[in-house]
């Protein structure tokens, strides 16, 4: 579940894919992972340093993150997180679970599913290709629990020859923050290039635990 980009012109799909090509389309997810993952220091890097690596960073965000850059069938993979709540869940590793905040820099084959279960040893919860089975299976029935919440990209039409003209005409009224039908959206200007961002929230499945804030995490 989560964002989806559906381009409503042909020029619109042309620019959406060159930017995923170059990156340019900065994705969050929330997750839910079986255990209780560790943040070691060795791979703990600043708010600043997350954001030079090109993911997008909320104002404000001051706390550490996680790094982690490991190939995948031999090409890079470079994902960052950080563990924002977790609570008690029988069958899960240490019968603990613990919601994360992910932001790939690079969008390799599951990439996430299996950063999270290969390299941090907590896969997601519900996942059945990478839980490794045995007492992860009863934690199966609802499925596993990513959810694609926050993206941020070059608005693919103000920042064409045409559209700057009219952003300039209702640039006012659109930058800042905006509420529809329950979501969040906001227009920004950085160095004469236009972001959009859009915000959901997670399903209801992730509310269905008793969650405490973790020591670092944010919300």
């Amino acid at each position: 579940p989560g964002h989806k980009l559906i381009a409503k012109t042909k020029p619109a799909m042309t620019q959406l894919a060159m930017d995923f090509k170059d990156r340019k389309v900065m994705k969050t997810y929330t997750a839910v992972l079986s255990g209780d993952i560790k943040a070691p220091d060795a791979s703990s890097i600043s708010a600043s340093a997350a954001k030079q690596l090109g993911v997008s960073i909320e104002n404000g965000a001051l706390s550490e993150w996680q790094l982690i850059d490991e190939e995948l069938e031999g090409q890079t993979a470079v994902t960052i997180w950080r563990p924002l709540k977790q609570a008690q869940l029988e069958h899960a590793r240490n019968n603990t679970i613990t919601m994360v905040e992910l932001k790939p820099k690079t969008g390799r084959y599951h990439q996430l599913r299996r950063h999270m279960a290969s390299v941090s040893g907590c896969p997601l919860l519900g996942d059945k290709t990478y839980d490794g089975g045995g007492p992860a299976k009863h934690l199966r029935e609802n499925g596993f629990y990513l959810c694609s919440n926050r993206v941020s990209l070059p608005h693919p039409y103000f920042n064409s020859i045409g559209g700057k003209q009219e952003w300039m005409n209702v640039r006012a009224s659109l930058l800042g923050d905006h509420i529809k039908d329950g979501s969040k959206y906001s227009f920004t200007e950085v160095d004469g290039l236009i972001l959009f961002h859009a915000e959901i929230g997670v399903p209801p499945k992730f509310s269905e635990f008793s969650w405490k804030n973790c020591k670092n995490g944010e919300e």
